[in-house]
Formats: C-alpha cells, sequence, structure tokens
C-alpha cells in the first residue's frame, strides 16, 4: 500500500490532536538514538510524560580533521533532561541484549540511532520496537529520504511511524503526518522541521499504544523506493539540465555535500539561487550570461538560474555579487 493510500487506510482517527495534555503514560521505554536529528524526539517525549526509562546512544566518537572526540548528541540531550543513558559499543552482543530484556521494558523507540539493530535486540521489549522515519513510507526507505525527496521535486513529505523489521524501513506503518515542503526550503531547514514533527507524532504514537488503540497497516513493498546515502559525486551540478532541476539539486545539497561547481580549476559550492526565464534565447550550458550585485546568471538546458550565494572552495559563504566585486567574470566565462 503506497502513499494516500497507506494513509486513508490508517484512518482519521489514526491522528487524534490528542489527548489529555496532563497524561503520564504507563508505558516503559527505552529510546535509541543519537544524532542531533533525535534530541527533539527525546525532548518532546520527555515534556509529554513519556520520558524513557533509559537512553541507548552510541559511544563518543572522533569528527572532523583534527578528530576530536566529540559526544554523541542525544547523550547532550539525555543529560540535559536528566535522563540515564548508556553507550554500548556493540548494542547487539548478546550481554547487552539480555541486559535490556532484563529490564522488562514495554517498547523501544528508535530514531536516528545510526545502528543495525538485530532481531535479539529490537524483540528485547515486550511489545517491540517502533521507528519514526523522514518520509512517507512505502517512498525513500533508507539513509537519505529528505534529500532524495527534494532532488525529485515532491512538494510534500512527513513522518511514518513504523513497526521495526528485520528488512529495514519495511515494517507496518501505524502512523503518518504530513508537511509541505515550502517552494524555497531547503534539506537542512526541512530537516529540522521533521525532527521536530517526529517528537510530536511519536508522542500520538506512543498514546494511542499505551491506551491500545493503535492500527498497523502493511505496507506496499513493490511501491517502495530506496534513498541511498548522498556522497559528494551527487552534488555535482549539470549545467545541461534544466534550471529546476539545478535549482532541487542546491537545496536538496544544502547543507551537507554541497552544490558544486567548477570555473576553470576552481570549484564553488552554489548555497542558494532561484531560477528565472531565459528572455534572449538558449546559451551554452554553464555560460555565465552576467554577473552583478544582484547575482551571477548561468545558462543551462532551459531557462537560467541566478545563484544568489557562493561558497568559493577554501572561502566563505557569500553573496554572488560579493564574490563577483573581487573576481571580474571574464567573457565567455563558463561553469562546469
Amino acid at each position: 500500500m503506497a502513499g494516500r493510500d497507506l494513509q486513508v487506510a490508517l484512518g482519521a482517527a489514526t491522528f487524534p490532536e490528542a489527548l489529555d495534555p496532563s497524561y503520564s503514560g504507563t508505558l516503559k521505554i527505552v529510546f535509541f538514538g543519537s544524532s542531533d536529528f533525535a534530541r527533539p524526539a527525546l525532548r518532546v517525549l520527555t515534556e509529554a510524560g513519556l520520558a524513557p526509562t533509559l537512553v541507548v546512544t552510541k559511544p563518543d566518537a572522533p569528527r572532523g580533521r583534527g578528530r576530536k572526540i566529540y559526544p554523541a548528541e542525544v547523550k547532550l540531550e539525555a543529560e540535559d533532561l536528566k535522563l540515564t543513558y548508556e553507550q554500548p559499543e556493540d548494542p547487539n552482543a548478546p550481554d547487552f541484549v539480555a541486559k535490556l530484556a532484563a529490564e522488562k521494558f514495554d517498547l523501544g523507540v528508535v530514531i536516528s540511532y545510526g545502528v543495525i539493530m538485530s532481531e535479539a535486540l529490537f524483540a528485547a521489549p515486550a511489545k517491540g520496537c517502533i521507528n519514526a522515519h523522514a518520509s512517507l513510507l512505502p517512498l525513500y526507505r533508507g539513509a537519505a529520504p529528505i534529500q532524495h525527496c527534494l532532488k525529485d521535486g515532491h512538494t510534500k513529505t512527513g513522518i511514518s511511524v513504523m513497526r521495526i523489521a528485520e528488512k529495514l524501513d519495511a515494517g507496518a506503518v501505524m502512523l503518518q503526518e504530513e508537511t509541505e515542503i515550502g517552494d524555497r526550503e531547503n534539506a537542512g531547514e526541512l530537516r529540522a522541521r521533521l525532527a521536530e514533527l517526529s517528537g510530536k507524532t511519536l508522542v500520538k504514537a506512543l498514546k494511542l499504544i499505551d491506551a491500545g488503540k493503535e492500527k498497523w497497516v502493511e505496507q506496499d513493498h513493490d511501491g517502495a523506493t530506496w534513498a541511498r546515502m548522498i556522497e559528494k559525486v551527487d552534488g555535482v551540478i549539470d549545467w545541461t539540465k534544466p534550471a529546476t532541476e539545478i535549482d532541487l539539486l542546491v537545496r536538496a545539497m544544502n547543507p551537507k555535500p554541497g552544490a558544486q561547481t567548477r570555473l576553470n580549476a576552481r570549484r564553488f559550492i552554489v548555497i542558494q539561487g532561484e531560477v528565472e526565464q531565459d528572455l534572449y534565447g538558449a546559451g551554452v550550458a554553464g555560460l555565465i550570461q552576467t554577473a552583478g550585485e544582484e547575482g551571477i546568471r548561468v545558462c543551462t538546458g532551459k531557462d537560467l538560474y541566478r545563484i544568489i550565494r557562493i561558497k568559493p572552495e577554501n572561502g566563505r559563504n557569500m553573496t554572488a555579487g560579493e564574490w563577483v566585486r573581487g573576481h571580474p567574470v571574464q567573457p565567455d566565462a563558463r561553469f562546469g
């Protein structure tokens, strides 16, 4: 079952605006999460009277060029909320799974944990585990649903709450909450909104489970699409594409890994731009038509793409006008 069909099957009653604000849950919850995407959900659950008994997150790890050790984001949130947490090196290890089982948790809540969970681990709580995934399943299973959804030109997305199953993101769905994608919204902005929405959706889901009113609908596995991990090469701009497709790519790759292009030997990240009608007829793809304070207008396969913000290699994020002032553009200069 796909898209709107799945949402209809779930039914309007599955989306209560919700239940008594003074509610205090009876479920004993273990929360699995690591990245900053999971922090709002942990906070919202706690504020809603659904604080987990235990938070499980990844160990502190080195990041960046200096390989400095940084704590997992969810660890920081757990400390702020004064919640008990653990950071097992291998959460699938039999001793850790046995420890969870002995705690007699009712339910596991998983969001942006970053670990492939064994069947023994996600079955340790009595009611199994649920996951909040940032797409309208069965669309965009996998690691990068937000970027792929934007790049493909969708106007809406959302959060799906599903059972954790052996196959990645393939479990039965309980709740889906939609949200419109803004006309100029980039992946970073959309990700922040979906992180907040995931917490609110999980509150609804947990209240329904606690009340015994949950309803599960199997996904249409034949209609599933895959959102693989985004790599740097995915951000390379093909100026022969229509300007509308280039704009979607720029928004989907912001902030990481960035939509990339070259001018002569130098690499640039295009941060922001917009589509403009080509009033002068099609030029050679990548050709800079005009460059000034208002931006850099580039010819594409259809229409123009006006670069508004740009980041030169080893430089800072700046307006295109700022860059042009310090780097006069030669006639017939061409990106790509």
